[in-house]
């Protein structure tokens, strides 16, 4: 939701610009000032010649304090960009960008440029450019500058260059441009290799040029060329002899199949920095490059990494003091609030018997504190094994343990509703409870409100956890449990409050009708999780979780009906434990690699692979289609034909109905068909293509390939 929540701001950001930029003033000059920045438009050259090409230059010199933006700005911000006035005798193309620095503006992090900065670009004459005439290079430049405020500002920039037989230099632009231009990022020489991590990604480089900057280097960063990573003040790194590999998060954009790029940075202890433009392409982590931790310093090379100092009494206090903090603001965070409620409810149906609210708030508190302690105790072995990247709410992080618990607020939420009992009261929802007195439900109730509680990060539990990673096992593991106790607080001192009952409803009918409005917030709870499932699994997963939560209605339904028998009740917890169980293994079925990928169809691709002699097979389909689906799992995805596919270098075109498209309706038509599966196979030789439709099998298809081919 961050994520989503920056790239608001920066939409914003772009909708103040848009709307400020036509009221502001512009002056055609070479050199124009505001109160902020300086703009001059460059030129190497101080006479061009007739199909000539060299470089210009904006350079902007900026006011203390204020800054502009980088091509990808970070968590807020506009770029640079230029509105040319080309013309068929001279045009210009996109700015190249200079390395940037991270500027942090709480809790935001840019990307961008103080001080002076120079941003080239490529002018070229036309061939028909007449020796005498006089070329005008010109621009609209707009740009967001920025300090506690920003503003819009745009300036018209031009120079008039005179065309002649021999180019002339402007000796100090192209000084200037010149040492711009050596600035820029380089191309790696090396590999580099990207894999998907629990929170985010890994990106690692193996390239000399790399390695020797990591030798003397004082920051190392990976700038994102677009919004699928998140922008934290730092990203933990590690180096070795061969380069150096970065860990970063994740944002709500990311998915499986996200392409990440962007540039890595080295700045020296000199302050100098060194750029290179970065594709990494999935697969392992290269050698050699992760045998040191990346200590950032300020003017001195990386060093090794070395203990924290313990900390003192006082320190100690106010961390944990910090943590309690951090558990009490929990309970108003939006994804504990739905569990926080049930439990509240509990109360209302214990307060007026004081012995039995004091065991359920007892038991609530020992089930908040359990899970914080266990969130706490596993933080603190996947550290000893090495994994210093871990943090809050890595739970969450794994797909499978998002679509179990998906299922689990489904299933409270039914359970709410009536649909089914697991418990002697309100306080027993969160799990089965055989206790009719209903403490064991305030337990599980404890537990399912310090799990959804963990992944949130609100005021004070940030900095306590964070100064706690870097402290021994014991420091880690009370500051988790002292911010489950601090979660627990309130509701236990009103379970211990006798007062409290003289001002609550007595129970009654009211609290079936507050007990079924309870489970459209977990019915919400589960949506949120999906959509966090969403963006780490992807479709397949939200479908792999929506087809458990099938079968684990199907199970609460046996369960019902077989109330009386053992071997119905077996079954029914059977297919209900099926259910819970559905949605992590259909995400881990294994992915068939695909020797020929389909592209889409058009009838202008089958005329141009038609032309160069290609079999051609077309796949009329659509996801709505049933029929398609199984020719496609059980056929077309068959090691056989996917060989065959191969083997005669045959063209796979799919022509995607799913949402109505008068072409591909069209097409179907022309060859008689009324619907859709519907296949065509051109051959190789030419000719009219060979027509099916209905259920495939691979033995059809492999013949049908070979055959058009000529192989057969």
């Amino acid at each position: 939701m961050q994520a989503l929540y920056l790239q608001c701001l920066r939409f914003l950001a772009g909708l103040v610009l848009a709307i400020a930029l036509p009221v502001l003033p512009a002056a055609a000059q070479s050199t124009a000032s505001s109160d902020h920045a300086t703009g001059t438009l460059l030129s190497e050259r101080s006479a061009a010649s007739p199909g000539d090409t060299f470089i210009g230059a904006l350079s902007l010199k900026l006011a203390d304090g204020w800054h502009v933006y980088w091509r990808n700005p970070g968590d807020s911000g506009l770029p640079p960009t230029a509105t040319w006035n080309n013309s068929p005798t001279v045009t210009a193309g996109e700015f190249r960008f200079p390395p940037p620095h991270a500027i942090p503006l709480e809790p935001l992090m840019n990307y961008g440029y103080e001080g002076e900065v120079v941003f080239p670009f490529e002018i070229k004459v036309a061939a028909d450019a007449k020796v005498g005439e006089a070329l005008t290079v010109g621009a609209l430049f707009d740009y967001l500058i920025c300090a506690d405020v920003c503003i819009p500002e745009a300036v018209t920039l031009s120079i008039s260059l005179p065309v002649a037989a021999t180019p002339a230099a402007d000796a100090d632009a192209s000084t200037i441009i010149a040492a711009t231009l050596a600035k820029l990022p380089a191309n790696l020489t090396g590999r580099a290799a990207i894999e998907r991590t629990n929170g985010g990604f890994r990106i690692g480089i193996a390239d000399p040029a790399v390695a020797a900057a990591m030798a003397d280097a004082a920051d190392v960063r990976f700038f994102p060329n677009g919004p699928e990573i998140l922008h934290p003040p730092v990203q933990p790194a590690k180096f070795g002899p061969e380069g150096v590999v970065l860990e970063v998060q994740a944002s709500a954009f990311a998915t499986p199949v996200s392409v990440i790029a962007g540039l890595l940075v080295v700045e020296g202890r000199d302050g100098v920095q060194t750029g290179w433009e970065v594709a990494p392409a999935p697969g392992p982590m290269p050698d050699g490059i992760a045998s040191t931790e990346f200590v950032r310093t300020s003017g001195d090379p990386a060093v090794p990494a070395e203990a924290p100092p313990a900390l003192d009494f006082l320190g100690v206090a106010t961390l944990l003091g910090l943590a309690f903090l951090g558990g009490l603001v929990l309970n108003l965070m939006p994804c504990v609030l739905p569990v926080l409620t049930i439990k509240a409810a509990g109360l209302v149906h214990t307060a007026h018997n004081p012995a039995e609210s004091r065991r359920h708030g007892l038991a609530y508190l020992a089930g908040v504190v359990v899970c914080f302690a266990a969130v706490g105790v596993i933080l603190v072995a996947l550290k000893a094994a090495g994994d210093t990247f871990i943090g809050l709410g890595f739970q969450l992080q794994y797909s499978w343990v998002t679509a179990f618990f998906a299922l689990v607020m489904f299933a409270v939420g039914l359970n709410l509703l009536g649909v089914f009992e697991i418990g002697g009261s309100l306080a027993g929802v969160g799990g089965n409870v055989a206790d009719k007195g209903g403490t064991s439900g305030a337990f599980f109730t404890g537990l399912l409100a310090g799990f959804v509680g963990a992944p949130c990060v609100g005021p004070f539990m940030a900095p306590a956890v964070g100064v706690a990673m870097a402290q021994p096992a014991p420091m880690i593991i009370a500051v988790f449990v002292v911010i489950g106790v601090g979660m627990a607080a309130p509701l236990v001192l009103l379970s211990f409050t006798p007062a409290f009952a003289k001002i609550l409803p007595k129970p009654g009918r009211w609290m079936e009708t507050f007990r079924q409005v309870l489970a459209f917030p977990m019915f919400l709870t589960a949506l949120w999780l999906l959509w966090v499932l969403s963006t780490q699994a992807g479709a397949d997963g939200v479908l792999a979780v929506l087809a458990g939560s099938i079968v684990l209605a199907f199970g609460i339904w046996l369960a019902g009906k077989a109330a009386q028998g053992l071997a119905g009740r077996i079954v029914a917890v059977a297919v209900v434990i099926a259910g819970f169980a559905t949605a992590p293994v259909l995400m881990n079925l294994p992915k068939e690699q695909l020797l020929v990928e389909g592209s889409p169809w058009s009838p202008q691709q089958v005329s141009a692979l038609r032309s160069e002699g290609r079999v051609i097979m077309v796949d009329f389909t659509a996801t709505w289609c049933i029929t398609c689906q199984v020719n496609k799992s059980t056929t077309l995805k068959s090691a056989s034909v996917q060989k065959a596919f191969a083997d005669t270098n045959t063209a796979f075109l799919i022509a995607d109905w799913t949402n109505k498209d008068k072409v591909i309706g069209e097409e179907l038509a022309s060859h008689g068909a009324a619907g859709i599966p519907f296949y065509l196979i051109y051959p190789a030789s030419g000719g009219e293509p060979l027509k099916l439709d209905g259920l495939l099998s691979p033995g059809q298809i492999e013949q049908a390939i070979r055959e058009a081919a000529g192989s057969i």
